[in-house]
């Protein structure tokens, strides 16, 4: 149960050919069992990104073709019900539609939820689904989306308020609870730590050109990350062909996403607005797992290590800047070698917790199989500075009842 990264979303779409490489699905196999997954033909929903050039700069759009028909297996009861694009609200409220009015999170909840058996099959939230399917054991990976897509789009606006979170969060608790199943839930990362955003360190870099004069180039400041689709017009400044500064906007590189231009650069001041309110949803998500007895994976914590240290394959440094190995084409969602690492972590935690051996997924097998691992940079030296972040989170408490607070330290 969760969102696009729990369904094994790449290239920033839900396909057939790409659903089996996500975290849960390997973890499944690992485990010793396996997950029904909603699979989507080709060309996925939306259409899957591919990669049209690497030079100057890689370009990709989405192929051709409309979708034949929503399901491969219409007729089967998906035990993978995650949806893309999610957020915490939408698992307890969303009702599955594909009328063209009720965006695109419903229709993806339609593919997901809605198709099995008869036509008039009820449509049910994600958390009804969960709870009908009387599940054992549930991987609940929500609230990611409350954080990514304001800062995908530009708009912080969007972002979650924390007591709405915490409310949201506590009722899926409450509910998934109740089904007497085991619960695995997870923390959310770093949204600036994708590939989709890029920092002045790691520009200056790649482009070798000191930051200072990048940021008087781009009349951007050290702090500041630069969009998928700012780099295009990066290019075009640093070589003259256009003159600086970055402008205020530049196209989305997610059409489904947005249609609407977004800013070119995440402000400095608006990461750490990301990273303070990421924090707070992470201490809920801690403290609501502690309190329903339900075991938490630190994603945040793992996507930390590996922006800062890379990932060593095979003597190979893969690394969170774009093509880097770990993130697909989108920027955003993993690669089939990503994935592999998040399903790893959840076997540590796993197999701590239960005192299991399972065996970790071959990464390094995994990786010789990528289909983005032959544009991989061969790396191996140090990896740019990792621009400070913010101190301690003030006001997470605020929103939580101390008798709350004084029952999770008991």
């Amino acid at each position: 149960m969760g969102d696009s990264l729990s369904a094994g979303v790449q290239n920033f779409s839900l396909l057939d050919t790409q659903q089996p490489h996500g975290y849960a699905s390997v973890l499944a196999t690992q485990l010793g069992t396996s997950l029904t997954l909603p699979s989507v033909p080709f060309p996925g929903t939306p259409n899957v990104l591919e990669l049209e050039s690497l030079t100057p700069f890689p370009m990709v759009a989405p192929a051709p073709g409309t979708l034949p028909f929503l399901r491969d297996n219409p007729d089967q009861q998906a035990t993978n019900i995650s949806v893309p694009g999610i957020t915490v609200d939408q698992s307890l409220h969303l009702v599955p539609s594909l009328a063209p009015s009720a965006g695109p999170v419903a229709s993806w909840a339609y593919i997901v939820l809605s198709l099995p058996g008869l036509p008039d099959h009820p449509a049910a939230t994600q958390l009804e689904e969960a709870q009908v399917l009387k599940p054992t054991t549930v991987l609940e990976w929500v609230g990611n989306n409350d954080a990514l897509v304001p800062a995908l789009v530009g708009d912080l606006s969007m972002l979650t308020p924390v007591v709405q979170f915490a409310n949201d969060y506590e009722a899926i608790l409450d509910a998934l609870s109740r089904t007497g199943a085991r619960i695995i839930t997870a923390t959310i990362p770093d949204i600036t730590e994708v590939a989709f955003f890029t920092s002045m360190q790691q520009l200056s870099k790649k482009a070798g050109v000191p930051v200072s004069v990048l940021t008087k180039e781009l009349g951007t400041q050290s702090g500041d990350y630069l969009r998928l689709s700012a780099i295009p017009i990066v290019d075009q400044i640093l070589n003259g062909q256009t003159a600086g500064p970055l402008p205020a906007s530049c196209p989305t590189p997610l059409q489904e996403l947005t249609p609407n231009p977004i800013p070119c650069v995440l402000k400095a001041a608006d990461a750490a607005k990301l990273r303070s309110t990421i924090a707070c949803y992470n201490s809920l998500i801690r403290l609501e797992s502690e309190l329903h007895g339900a075991i938490t994976v630190d994603a945040n914590a793992l996507v930390n290590q590996i922006y800062s240290e890379g990932y060593k394959v095979n003597n190979q440094l893969l690394t969170t800047s774009y093509l880097g190995g770990l993130f697909s084409l989108d920027g955003v969602h993993p690669t089939n070698t990503g994935y592999a690492i998040i399903a790893n972590k959840f076997i540590d935690v796993i197999n701590q917790r239960f005192g299991t051996k399972y065996q970790h997924a071959d990464v390094a097998a995994i990786f010789a199989e990528d289909p983005l691992a032959k544009y991989v940079p061969t790396t191996k030296g140090p990896l740019p500075p990792v621009p400070a972040e913010p101190g301690p989170i003030q006001g997470c408490s605020s929103v939580v009842p101390p008798s709350v607070l004084s029952a999770s330290r008991q």
